[in-house]
């Protein structure tokens, strides 16, 4: 198979000064001058076909052509200096390197991680968590949450969750009632950012006008079931997240059983590669299937 590509040192200009937004500034960064950096773009942009840039005067801006290029050729480039760096840190060494929600990659995979690393003794990894993520970038695969943006990404979903109101179990028992949705009006609401939020909960059940008596707002469903374990109010968050918690009776269903709800595809295992691949993303798909099939089943 042979490649038809631009020269590198195109590449790495148009890239430079998109991240970087000037052909000054990306010259700086490849230590050559601005005229170099401008010759490659356009050398670049006439190998195309395609203008990548609007030169108006005011700066550069991306025409979303070049916007579009510029993602891929950001990713084509971090995985070329990642297989550079792992050449020379020692040939036997393959890193794989996965993005994962931030809530998904600290209270489900990293407990669990050590034992995919000792079942692949010969692999290193890097795991990134970075909030709001739904595409790849310059990872191999990814566990993110909510359908990805990319369609030529292969998608498929590894988790199915109800999003459903949870407490400390001294709240159900406390001298405020909590027996039905109209008495969370007299407990504090734990916000996180999730695909189902408090006032849309409450709208659906008719309770859109409820005065709610205090409100606390977090980052991500980590932190707001920590909240939520420490009794400092009810949460509206994930089976799957507040799982272990739930077994362990550290948390309880604030309003009905979890049985109610209908689960639904909340997080997605991506990659480049198709579900039949082998080599580390196969072994990582196949070691995250069995984990999960592993754990507790909520009813």
């Amino acid at each position: 198979m042979s490649f038809r590509l631009p020269p590198l040192n195109a590449l790495r200009g148009f890239e430079a000064a998109a991240r970087l937004g000037s052909f000054k500034a990306a010259a700086e960064e490849l230590h050559v001058t601005a005229s170099a950096v401008s010759h490659q773009v356009k050398n670049l942009e006439d190998h195309l076909g395609v203008s990548l840039f609007r030169r108006d005067g005011r700066g550069l801006t991306l025409t979303g052509s070049g916007d579009a290029y510029r993602h891929r050729i950001h990713e084509a480039l971090a995985r070329l200096a990642q297989a550079t760096a792992d050449i020379r840190q020692g040939s036997a060494t393959v890193t794989l390197a996965i993005v994962a929600a931030p809530s998904f990659a600290g209270r489900w995979l990293m407990p669990r991680l050590e034992r995919f690393l000792q079942e692949h003794p010969d692999l290193r990894v890097r795991v990134e968590a970075t909030e709001a993520r739904r595409t790849l970038g310059d990872a191999d695969v990814g566990i993110l949450y909510g359908t990805p943006v990319d369609p030529s990404l292969n998608a498929e979903p590894i988790v199915a969750e109800r999003v459903l109101p949870f407490c400390a179990p001294s709240l159900l028992g406390g001298s405020i009632p909590l027996r039905k949705p109209e008495d969370l009006a007299g407990h504090v609401l734990i916000h996180a950012r999730n695909r189902l939020q408090w006032p849309a909960w409450l709208a659906a059940h008719g309770l859109a006008d409820l005065s709610v008596r205090r409100e606390m707002w977090v980052d991500r469903s980590s932190a707001a079931i920590d909240a939520a374990v420490k009794g400092l109010g009810v949460i509206l968050e994930s089976d799957f997240l507040a799982a272990d918690d739930l077994a362990e009776g550290t948390l309880v269903p604030a309003l009905g059983p979890i049985a109610d709800a209908v689960p639904e595809d909340a997080y997605f295992l991506v990659s480049r590669e198709p579900s039949s691949a082998d080599g580390p993303i196969g072994a990582f798909r196949q070691w995250l299937k069995r984990e999960l099939a592993g754990d507790r089943t909520l009813s």
